[in-house]
């Protein structure tokens, strides 16, 4: 029978390195959001995405465009969800699609730029996209709780304030990158630091 140690997100499991931690602090960054990013798609595609019958035969992507467009309180243009969520506009088109023929979001024409549409969600749509992020909250909540691994509202406060401005910076210094050739290296450096100081 299984049996779970009681521990606590507070305690200290970091791997013991001879290196100081912030030299390979990048490096730790992308490793960690790998892991975490793999670890809960992995629990929603196998225990919440199951227990939702219309979700059964949407792919995860397809539901995180359907949660994007909850989250902006609709309508969203296909150009706004794939630069937001960072997948290529052929994707979004697809995810789009599948999700329009499920009835859960519908298209309309886009009131301030007639040459694109907005997507909406349906009112099958809403009560989905409810239902998916009340068996999320409680299928962590019940796991937490089981393993004895609880998180306080006030970690959950600082953890996420510490996550968004490494979310930040890392869209920073890939604008950096991108814009590389198209600026003098002085005039973009000078330009990433004022954007970096914003950020702190």
């Amino acid at each position: 029978m299984f049996k779970a140690e009681k521990t606590n997100f507070t305690d200290d499991t970091r791997p013991t390195s001879k290196a100081i931690p912030t030299q390979n602090a990048d490096l730790t960054f992308l490793s960690l959001s790998e892991g975490i990013s793999d670890d809960y798609a992995h629990i929603i595609k196998t225990h919440v995405i199951p227990t939702i019958s219309e979700f059964r035969d949407l792919k995860l992507r397809e539901i995180r465009v359907l949660s994007y467009i909850q989250d902006q309180h609709e309508p969203c243009t296909l150009a706004q969800i794939a630069a937001n969520l960072r997948y290529d506009p052929a994707t979004v088109t697809r995810a789009a699609a599948k999700l329009v023929d499920a009835k859960i979001v519908k298209r309309e024409n886009n009131k301030s730029d007639t040459r694109s549409s907005v997507l909406k969600l349906t009112n099958k749509g809403r009560k989905l996209v409810s239902l998916y992020n009340q068996r999320v909250k409680t299928g962590f909540a019940n796991v937490e709780n089981m393993l004895f691994r609880s998180m306080s509202e006030s970690e959950k406060s600082e953890f996420l304030a510490v996550i968004y401005k490494i979310s930040k910076r890392a869209e920073i210094m890939r604008d950096y990158f991108e814009t590389l050739q198209e600026f003098d290296g002085i005039e973009l450096r000078q330009k990433m630091s004022v954007s970096l100081r914003a950020v702190s």
